[in-house]
């Protein structure tokens, strides 16, 4: 229990914070998010990953597991969306995909230290790759596959995970700074996590609750089942299933505002699962 308290407390705390600075003061908000993509976020993806004990073996099942389970989070939205006969695109987003990044480093880091949080790179990696593939097709009919290339994400796992296998010795005066950049990265995704929550307003509040419910608990039940069926263990069972049934990523709320996808109602998926998640996440951190 103390553990989890440990790891929630802080997160949810600094959420809040964010959200009381939105509800006080309008800020450019956007300046915020492009330090995370192309500065803070790298450098924390590769001093993570390069100083960890991760090794192929995990790399390729987490890798693996998250594109499995979110394929089969989009299979069952669209089967979904075919028995209901709607035509509301913009929930594969918030639906399918996690906020694996924003707070799924975070909770990582504080529940399972560095090792964690360079698993939970590896699942956000393909999460990311995904979304700015498949996803943007989905809303937009447009392969724009080459967006998941144009921010430094994968380079920096791909980077540090040659560092990492290699043994390649980084100087402390290289690394350091890297390294110190990056944790600026936890607090500044938390804080424009809050932010943002405040430009949202409800809508369609029966159907956003049960996408809500859906992307929470089904992501949980998939990954479950994928760790059952392929008997994954150890501190990768745990990151999979922790990462898997995160709330809806913030950049489903910003792409279907982008494309002019059901854009309301995927922003009001998004405020409804990050609140529950102050009830799954501590309670998946005590079953795991």
């Amino acid at each position: 229990m103390q553990v989890i308290l440990q790891t929630v407390i802080p997160v949810f705390s600094i959420i809040l914070v964010g959200y009381a600075i939105g509800r006080i003061k309008k800020l450019d908000i956007q300046t915020l998010i492009d330090v995370i993509v192309y500065i803070s976020a790298p450098c924390l993806i590769f001093s993570s990953i390069s100083s960890s004990d991760i090794n192929i073996a995990d790399f390729t099942t987490i890798a693996g597991a998250a594109l499995a389970i979110i394929l089969i989070m989009a299979l069952f939205v669209f089967l979904l969306l075919k028995l209901t006969n709607s035509d509301k695109k913009g929930l594969y987003l918030p639906m399918v995909f996690g906020n694996t990044s924003y707070l799924g480093y975070p909770v990582a880091l504080f529940a399972f230290g560095m090792d964690g949080l360079s698993r939970a790179v590896v699942y956000d990696m393909m999460n990311s790759l995904v979304i700015f593939s498949l996803g943007i097709y989905i809303v937009q009919h447009k392969n724009e596959i080459q967006e998941a290339f144009k921010v430094p994400l994968l380079y920096a796992v791909v980077i540090g995970l040659v560092f990492n296998l290699l043994k390649i010795p980084i100087p402390e005066v290289i690394f350091t700074p890297i390294e110190m950049i990056g944790m600026v990265t936890i607090p500044l995704a938390l804080l424009v996590l809050g932010y943002k929550l405040t430009e949202i307003k409800i809508s369609d509040a029966k159907i956003a609750f049960l996408a809500s419910v859906f992307r929470l608990l089904g992501g949980f039940l998939v990954a479950f089942l994928i760790i059952k069926l392929f008997s994954i263990d150890g501190l990768v069972k745990n990151i999979i299933l922790l990462q898997a049934a995160m709330p809806s990523a913030v950049m489903a709320m910003i792409l279907s505002a982008k494309y002019e996808r059901d854009a309301s109602l995927v922003a009001s998926v998004v405020f409804i699962t990050t609140v529950l998640s102050m009830l799954s996440i501590p309670l998946i951190l005590s079953i795991i």
